[in-house]
């Protein structure tokens, strides 16, 4: 019998106030359970962090680490715990809009982002990237930016993704 577990991925984001990701699609291995995702601020670590909770099943697969990459297009991606560019099999991946809201009441836009869930060594890691990302991969670290646009502006700003250290589930954005 196949589980649903909460599986959440964090974010350390400085000066954040409100934050929010809806999802437009997403992938899962064959025949594993998958009730949505949820958002939001919570305590961890000593202090608030951003969360994306996936409630899905965890069965790695090609055909969500495919599906990944081809959502992915160009962009970069950034790894927790991993040895390579690209994940060769996932557990799921979720893409979607993710909203920063930030002291100044200015909502940050960030399109297409994606988080996935793979599996290395002993523990399940997290994949993040959007077509638009760029930037390096170096082993199991990297970094990448992205373009965002700011709600009712026409001056983008530029968010900064990088895995925290050490990294399972926990990424920091610089904004």
């Amino acid at each position: 019998m196949t589980t649903a577990h909460d599986n959440f991925v964090y974010f350390d984001i400085n000066g954040m106030k409100a934050f929010s990701f809806t999802e437009t699609s997403h992938s899962i291995t064959a025949e594993q359970p998958y009730h949505g995702v949820t958002s939001g601020i919570k305590m961890e670590d000593g202090h608030d962090q951003a969360y994306i909770l996936v409630n899905a099943g965890r069965k790695k697969s090609a055909a969500v680490a495919d599906w990944f990459k081809s959502a992915t297009g160009n962009g970069q991606t950034v790894v927790c715990d991993s040895a390579g560019t690209y994940p060769n099999e996932l557990n799921f991946a979720v893409q979607g809009t993710m909203k920063i809201t930030n002291q100044s009441n200015q909502v940050i836009v960030v399109d297409n982002f994606i988080v996935a869930q793979g599996h290395f060594a002993m523990t399940n890691n997290w994949w993040i990237s959007s077509p638009t990302m760029q930037g390096i991969h170096v082993s199991i670290s990297g970094a990448a930016t992205q373009v965002c646009f700011v709600e009712n502006s026409v001056i983008p700003v530029i968010a900064t993704f990088s895995p925290k250290t050490p990294c399972v589930n926990h990424f920091s954005i610089g904004i």
